[in-house]
């Protein structure tokens, strides 16, 4: 039997906390999502991993006592929804709503709102009109969202959300939703909020701007 990573113990302590039921689905010969959640009948697939510190962030915490983090916005949320997609998806088959929790065991900072959102729907990218005259002065034309989107209508929809669980105090563990806005089976919003989980999806598209996180209310 495996033994429980620190981000399935501390999931799993979050749902015997709220009540929530949590069952451990039983692996077979190829990789399975770890849980099934059991609301209101409802059955939520959910897939458990944890971000650790990569070789460049180990050696700045030998040498320097504090982590130097490099590399792109969002890399390591992408890299998790790489990992997962196939595995939830297998399990989904499209019926089941279904949650990637991620849980960060570095010094903080990769699952921030801004890192799932990017990772989810792209680099923001800026765009400026640069006049043919040059005497004309360059202007900002607006935002959009670019490259390494791990979220489309055709990439990882079988992920309805990408859940962010923390230990911020001692005993005190929060679990925060960002929903899918391309998921092919919906999660319900309603169905953890009866547990006063804060959950987030994103606003309404804008001309010119990105769309932010906003947080869903009943």
């Amino acid at each position: 039997m495996d033994l429980m990573t620190h981000s399935e113990i501390f999931f799993k302590k979050y749902c015997a906390n709220s009540e929530i039921k949590c069952i451990s689905i039983q692996t077979g010969k190829s990789k399975t999502p770890d849980y099934e959640l059991i609301i209101d009948g409802q059955r939520i697939i959910v897939e458990v991993k944890e971000v650790d510190r990569n070789k460049d962030e180990k050696e700045s915490l030998r040498q320097y006592g504090r982590e130097e983090r490099t590399g792109v916005p969002g890399d390591r949320v992408r890299r998790k929804i790489w990992q997962a997609s196939a595995q939830i998806k297998g399990l989904t088959q499209e019926i089941y709503p279904s949650i990637l929790v991620l849980y960060d065991l570095t010094w903080g900072g990769h699952l921030n709102p801004y890192s799932i959102r990017v990772a989810m729907y792209g680099l923001e990218q800026i765009h400026i009109n640069v006049p043919v005259n040059p005497s004309g002065r360059p202007h900002f034309k607006g935002m959009s969202y670019g490259p390494k989107r791990k979220m489309t209508e055709e990439d990882n929809k079988s992920i309805s959300a990408i859940g962010v669980l923390s230990t911020p105090g001692p005993n005190e563990i929060v679990l925060y939703i960002y929903h899918n806005k391309f998921a092919a089976v919906p999660l319900d919003p309603k169905l953890l909020a009866k547990y006063g989980i804060q959950q987030f999806v994103l606003e309404d598209k804008m001309l010119g701007k990105t769309a932010k996180w906003k947080e869903w209310t009943v």
